[in-house]
């Protein structure tokens, strides 16, 4: 049952988001099972839990809490800065810009044969300033988020190598995060692309993705 609790209120007192009982495992063979919790805002803190149904009825306790907040998330891939209608990305709008556009966050290129994501406002001091950080681990996505919540201080820059494999904390000027990982490039020179996966949260200060 995910649930919206605005205090320290005990969580067996807050009311379900879902008052229909889930159906039950339906792939023993995978383990997981999703729910898809419609009509979330963004940028609102939520806390999930969830409760177990018994034959007869009654309910376990509710599990341990984990706040979560609504964000936009996929894939993209990012061209060669100027090198094609894709080369930057808006995580706010969740769309595709030009590398100098206003509410771009990003642009990638290639140095002397190393690759590199960079803040737009390396382009032009007008532009955003967003900074970068490589996360010290690798994994899957899940991994990765707990990972983050337990991070200390981190040093940020404006541009930042980048390899396969790398997971980035990029932090905007409002206070604002995306968790990126790089999937792959494709090319050469300046027909180069990178692949990405973020994850943008959009609550201010929030590392919850």
């Amino acid at each position: 049952m995910a649930e919206r609790q605005a205090s320290a209120t005990p969580v067996d007192s807050v009311q379900p988001f879902n008052r229909i009982p889930f159906a039950g495992d339906t792939n023993p063979d995978d383990g997981i099972q999703h729910f898809m919790a419609e009509g979330l805002e963004n940028g609102v803190k939520y806390y999930v839990s969830v409760r177990v149904v018994y034959p007869d009825g009654t309910l376990s306790r509710s599990s341990a809490e984990i706040p979560v907040v609504c964000g936009p998330r996929g894939e993209i891939e990012l061209s060669f800065r100027f090198r094609s209608e894709h080369d930057g990305y808006s995580f706010a709008k969740d769309h595709y810009v030009r590398a100098n556009a206003l509410d771009n966050d990003l642009y990638f290129y290639t140095k002397d044969g190393i690759d590199y994501l960079g803040s737009p406002s390396r382009l032009d001091g007008f532009l955003r300033t967003n900074n970068f950080s490589t996360l010290p681990f690798r994994g899957e996505l899940g991994e990765i988020r707990s990972q983050v919540a337990t991070l200390g201080r981190l040093p940020f820059g404006d541009r930042i190598v980048i390899n396969e494999g790398d997971w980035i904390l990029m932090r905007t000027p409002e206070d604002r995060y995306a968790l990126i990982h790089i999937l792959g490039f494709s090319g050469q020179g300046v027909k180069r692309s990178v692949r990405l996966f973020f994850a943008y949260s959009t609550a201010a200060g929030e590392k919850l993705f």
